[in-house]
């Protein structure tokens, strides 16, 4: 007779194994250990020097400028941040052009995600996160303005707080009203490798109100791009190990945020760029642990891919797809006509396409 004890174990211990086993083939599903990539673009592309770490880029299409955002992370990560780390003017309509750094920023500035918005009388701000080498983290606002050929900014404003704990993603009305992703809200080592690993659903989105910032929702992995509809009514959030474009509907009083579509795409997503029309474009690095090989050694490439979802549409199509010898780790891709922008957190270029 088998001792009840023993059964006991033994049933615990197999539910155990088999929780492991689940944990462990989610955690390599959503480091892409199973996304198998081929490379293919129907247009061209060539390299553009650029500083390193232009890890979003925002267009003025208007004007067809892009603004870039630079910052060298392992520099910074490091205890010793690059002079370079900033934002970038890149006139890409114009053949053999190269970005150029802004002046005016802060002293202490290391840009990561950034937002540009127009407001009604046709003034232009730009709104960038900025990790403090001094420690903590701001949202600094800065007014664009063009002289001739050249771009000026002017910090016109910077908000501060204890909410921003990992900020990484930002998507504005104006330059008063905002959205903010934290991709962890987990603030130790520990926490942050079992967010990652385990997928766990603790991050979150702010809004800025115009007097203070407060959380919008809760609940998401790795919130990593912020992008609105045309219309201003939804908020479009891409999660890195989530591997999911997350629609949300705003409350156009509160500012709170109402999930209504999840479409999953096999990526780990990073920002979006939506183009007039309500087309979405959102780049990702599939393969998570080739992206953190890349960044310790770059000689080991990591693949690139950047996906188009048509207004109206559940299907996203992937529209560039490169293994990382174009450009390893792709973070965003910006789009004004036939012309793409891909950036990338690491490296020293972007990649100016030209789609059919």
């Amino acid at each position: 007779m088998i001792n009840p004890l023993y059964r006991i174990l033994r049933t615990v211990g197999g539910m155990l194994a088999v929780l492991a086993l689940a944990c462990l083939w989610r955690m390599l599903d959503s480091h892409g250990v199973f996304t198998s990539v081929a490379p293919g673009f129907s247009g061209t592309c060539h390299a553009v020097a650029s500083p390193s770490g232009p890890e979003d880029i925002v267009i003025d299409r208007a004007k067809k400028i892009a603004f870039l955002s630079a910052m060298d992370r392992i520099a910074f990560a490091k205890g010793k941040p690059s002079a370079g780390d900033g934002i970038y003017s890149y006139n890409y309509a114009v053949p053999g052009a190269k970005p150029v750094k802004l002046a005016s920023t802060p002293k202490d500035f290391h840009p990561h995600g950034i937002a540009l918005t127009r407001s009604a009388d046709g003034k232009l701000a730009l709104l960038a996160i900025n990790h403090l080498a001094a420690g903590g983290n701001a949202i600094d606002i800065f007014a664009v303005e063009y002289d001739g050929g050249q771009v000026r900014l002017t910090e016109t404003g910077r908000i501060a707080s204890a909410l921003l704990i990992s900020p990484n993603a930002i998507a504005a009305l104006d330059a008063d009203h905002f959205y903010v992703g934290n991709d962890h809200t987990s603030t130790g080592v520990l926490g942050r490798w079992l967010d990652d690993n385990l997928v766990l659903p603790r991050a979150n989105v702010l809004y800025f109100d115009g007097a203070k910032l407060k959380i919008a929702v809760k609940g998401l992995n790795f919130p990593n791009g912020a992008a609105f509809s045309p219309d201003g009514k939804y908020l479009y959030v891409p999660q890195g190990y989530g591997r999911a474009l997350e629609i949300f509907e705003r409350d156009l009083f509160s500012g709170q945020l109402k999930e209504v579509q999840r479409i999953a795409i096999a990526s780990n997503l990073d920002n979006a760029d939506v183009a007039p029309d309500g087309t979405v474009w959102i780049a990702g690095h599939p393969k998570a642990y080739a992206m953190a090989e890349f960044k310790k050694d770059p000689s080991k490439l990591a693949p690139s891919q950047v996906f188009r979802l048509a207004p109206g549409s559940d299907k996203p199509e992937l529209v560039y797809a490169d293994l990382g010898e174009q450009i390893s780790g792709s973070s965003v891709g910006a789009v004004e006509g036939k012309t793409l922008l891909i950036g990338a957190p690491f490296g020293k270029k972007i990649l100016s396409c030209t789609m059919p």
